[in-house]
């Protein structure tokens, strides 16, 4: 789920508490998908049981504020990502990060929604974390001086949707193949969205593989 859907679902229960946490409680102010996406983290991370029924981290993190939330914060991130921070996190790169994550048995699709969840997570509770691993959420850094021939040649190509670029003998075939790939919906199912994820992942690839060598 967005951290910022989780940040705000905690503001709303500074309203009260309810005995259960289900769809009435939460259905109005979030879309279904992000409700289901809500409800399953929550379960994951230990806050609500499999009844929906807040635990006693979840109060706490509700009810208390400043340097105290943030440490008991913390202590539960520890907690439920163990494998993370048996890494340097100050040091680590975002290589190991993900490598970490598979120990859980990530899906590809989502792996990198993972990883964002927990990086502003692990900032929210004052977590120090290595500027390798924050470069992933900034991009990029853009290089001051003119870049020679030979180093444009070596750049990778973007992750984004591949460009449709034609040939004068009319659209090329990636474009043709993406023209018929459904467009994503953020109201489909957790388990539809995973399976689009996954079927445009190995599209991307198989488009690269098929690529000419330049």
């Amino acid at each position: 789920m967005p951290y910022r859907t989780f940040r705000n679902f905690l503001e709303i229960l500074r309203e009260g508490i309810p005995a259960r946490i289900d769809r009435s409680v939460w259905g109005e102010r979030f879309s279904g998908s992000n409700g289901t996406q809500l409800m399953t983290g929550l379960k994951a991370l230990g806050l609500v049981d499999d009844q929906g029924r807040p635990a006693e981290d979840l109060e706490r993190l509700v009810r208390l504020d400043g340097d105290r939330r943030r440490e008991v914060w913390a202590a539960m991130l520890r907690r439920r990502y163990a494998p993370l921070f048996q890494l340097d996190l100050p040091r680590a790169t975002r290589a190991q990060l993900r490598s970490a994550f598979k120990a859980f048995g990530t899906n590809e699709a989502v792996l990198a929604r993972c990883e964002r969840f927990f990086v502003q997570a692990a900032q929210d509770a004052g977590i120090e974390l290595s500027p390798y691993i924050l470069d992933r959420r900034r991009g990029p850094r853009r290089q001051s001086g003119p870049r020679s021939r030979g180093a444009a040649a070596q750049s990778p190509p973007p992750v984004a949707r591949p460009a449709a670029a034609t040939h004068e003998s009319g659209p090329s075939l990636a474009a043709m193949i993406l023209e018929k790939y459904p467009p994503f919906d953020p109201q489909w199912d957790p388990d539809v969205q995973i399976k689009w994820f996954e079927g445009i992942t190995r599209l991307y690839d198989g488009l690269r593989s098929a690529e000419p060598a330049s």
